[in-house]
């Protein structure tokens, strides 16, 4: 009897251990870090960071057209690290078209950034093509932090006639990208 229950006991003990395997392997290989808009997947992202998060609160696609001079909009995202190592990323402007250079003063059509861990911009000229896109770049986020940023798209009012900027547009999206 004693054999019996040896032989039992040896089997239960590599089932678990094989189970116990298994269910590591698809938890670590089904994560990787996020970028929500909305809940919903927008970005794929670098597998080496599992437990990062990227939300937009608003959508972070833009398609601006119309402004007056002094209109502003506004629009905040959160990136979390629940990560065991501290993240590195960048915020950058992607797919970027713009009319704001042609014939105008580009200069007028300006973004600002403000994060809570003290990263700001200010006042900084709107991209017209893809080219230079880096809005903060070499930023890291601590173990268990979150980073909330608003970023800040101003048509400045000079109080002159500024009509040559009236029906400007300007398409593009700004995204977090985690580079380590």
């Amino acid at each position: 009897m004693g054999k019996k229950w040896m032989i039992l006991v040896c089997l239960f003990s590599i089932l678990t251990f094989l189970s116990s395997v298994i269910c590591t392997m698809l938890v670590f290989f089904n994560e990787e870090a996020r970028t929500s808009l909305n809940s919903n997947t927008v970005i794929a992202s670098n597998k080496t960071y599992k437990s990062s998060s990227i939300i937009y609160n608003e959508p972070n696609n833009l398609a601006i057209t119309g402004l007056n001079p002094g209109d502003s909009i506004t629009k905040s995202f959160t990136i979390t690290n629940n990560n065991s190592n501290t993240i590195r990323y960048k915020i950058v402007w992607d797919n970027v078209t713009s009319t704001w250079n042609d014939s105008g003063h580009p200069e007028e059509f300006i973004y600002s950034i403000s994060c809570s861990n003290g990263e700001n911009i200010g006042n900084k000229q709107m991209p017209i093509d893809s080219k230079n896109n880096t809005i903060l770049e070499n930023l890291e986020l601590k173990t268990n932090k979150t980073n909330t940023c608003t970023i800040t798209i101003t048509f400045v009012n000079k109080e002159i006639d500024q009509s040559y900027n009236i029906n400007k547009t300007f398409g593009g999206t700004y995204k977090v990208v985690v580079t380590e």
